[in-house]
């Protein structure tokens, strides 16, 4: 089996020679993944019955990129390799004109909502680093600080670099049996996961489980679903309903999918309205963040997550990070704000290698 130091190395390789490659572990697991395709072809997902990793924008009438998996490397992680320090608080300043343009579009999308009687839209922004950028290391310190979070490195030269550690499932599915969550509602970590929540991060969350809920009634021949839990991804807390059931023999994978992406969660209810809010309003191309990645048909098992807390990489010099929250009308610009800046800190904290 191939050393840490090798698979490393590889992945630095692959990247230096403009190879398109991913590299990926499971949440909770030790065993990092990688895949590589032998050429620099930029494949497309077609019907969703292809095998490979796809990578999937936000917007859906977009085309997923497809990676051929024609070389596969795994190697189990050790603690003792990361001899880094992970636990510095590293953060880079934004300057007063950030903060007020984002919670202009916050008080926008609470005035949208009241005019257009909608439930709750999902608006975001981009923070961008100037600084010298080590991919790997930055792979290897997300792997080392969010341990129960899908990590995840994603090369093609014809698209681009990104890093992500994202705690939401969009889709697994394994043999007709399915599971996916609803994770919404957001508060800063201080020790303890016995927390308060507020009535707008409630209602938040009991909003995109039911239009998870009702939505895959459809495709599904049964249904079951957890009590609200609180979970931790990194410096924050969540509120996630986890979902399960058997898929009908009738559903595709890609009529699934189509189903639940985008969720509440990343654009809001009705879907169609929030996201053309989103398209209006937010002043940026979302590219990937929000859409979904992960293993298509691999080993027979399909595996996708949400590309939340995830920044793209320009040229070794830039880093782009991208965040957001869910605004209802009961929303606070301010603490919208507040609620970016401890998003950002999830990818800053990986600077600190």
């Amino acid at each position: 089996m191939i050393n840490i130091q090798d698979f490393f190395n590889t992945i630095q390789k692959a990247f230096v020679g403009n190879k398109p490659f991913v590299a990926f572990r499971n949440p909770t697991e030790q065993k990092v993944v990688s895949l590589f395709q032998e050429s620099d072809e930029l494949i497309f997902v077609k019907d969703f019955k292809e095998k490979g990793f796809v990578f999937a924008p936000f917007d859906s009438s977009k085309e997923a990129v497809l990676l051929n998996a024609d070389k596969r490397v795994e190697v189990e992680i050790e603690d003792a390799f990361f001899k880094f320090n992970t636990n510095s608080n590293i953060s880079f300043p934004e300057g007063k004109n950030a903060q007020e343009n984002h919670t202009d579009l916050v008080s926008k999308a609470i005035d949208f909502l009241k005019s257009e009687a909608i439930s709750k839209v999902v608006v975001a922004r981009i923070k961008e680093i100037d600084t010298e950028i080590n991919v790997v290391s930055i792979f290897q310190a997300l792997l080392k600080k969010y341990e129960a979070a899908y990590v995840y490195i994603w090369f093609h030269p014809k698209v681009g670099l990104w890093v992500g550690a994202s705690p939401e499932i969009l889709l697994k599915v394994n043999l007709g049996e399915f599971k996916t969550m609803s994770l919404a509602g957001t508060q800063k970590y201080t020790d303890t996961l016995d927390v308060n929540w507020g009535s707008k991060e409630l209602e938040e969350q009991q909003l995109v489980t039911d239009y998870v809920l009702s939505n895959l009634k459809s495709v599904t021949k049964s249904l079951r679903f957890s009590k609200v839990k609180t979970i931790k991804a990194g410096n924050l807390l969540h509120l996630k309903t986890d979902i399960s059931g058997d898929l009908s023999e009738s559903t595709s994978l890609k009529s699934i999918i189509h189903t639940l992406h985008p969720t509440p969660a990343i654009c809001g209810f009705p879907k169609e309205k929030a996201q053309q809010f989103i398209f209006e309003n937010e002043n940026f191309d979302r590219k990937y963040y929000t859409g979904f990645l992960g293993e298509l048909n691999l080993q027979e098992k399909t595996s996708l997550f949400v590309n939340l807390r995830c920044m793209e990489i320009v040229d070794g010099r830039k880093a782009k990070i991208y965040v957001g929250g869910g605004i209802t009308e009961k929303s606070n610009a301010e603490k919208e704000w507040e609620e970016t800046v401890a998003k950002a800190k999830t990818m800053e904290a990986s600077f600190n290698s």
